[in-house]
């Protein structure tokens, strides 16, 4: 399975209950239909659908949103530093 330095930077979570989407994981989109989570590729979410077939939704397509696993790291370090200096 391709990995990229983006893919190893992002990560998928639900909107509903904001866990983490891992591979195999079940995801679906707005008319109900259960797709696999493969992988996210150039903005998009890569699925396998019941009949084996693949297709790529925008996360937002199947109830999930992306995040810069990197962006978060940082802005929590930023929030821990002002933090620091208010004591």
């Amino acid at each position: 399975m391709p990995h990229n330095t983006e893919a190893l930077n992002m990560q998928i979570k639900r909107l509903l209950d904001d866990r983490e989407v891992f591979i195999g994981d079940k995801v679906l989109d707005a008319q109900g239909r259960s797709y696999a989570f493969v992988e996210h590729s150039s903005g998009e979410l890569v699925v396998t659908a019941e009949d084996g077939c693949t297709a790529q939704f925008k996360p937002d397509e199947l109830g999930c949103y992306v995040i810069h696993v990197n962006r978060t790291d940082r802005g929590l370090a930023k929030e821990r530093l002002a933090d620091y200096r208010a004591v």
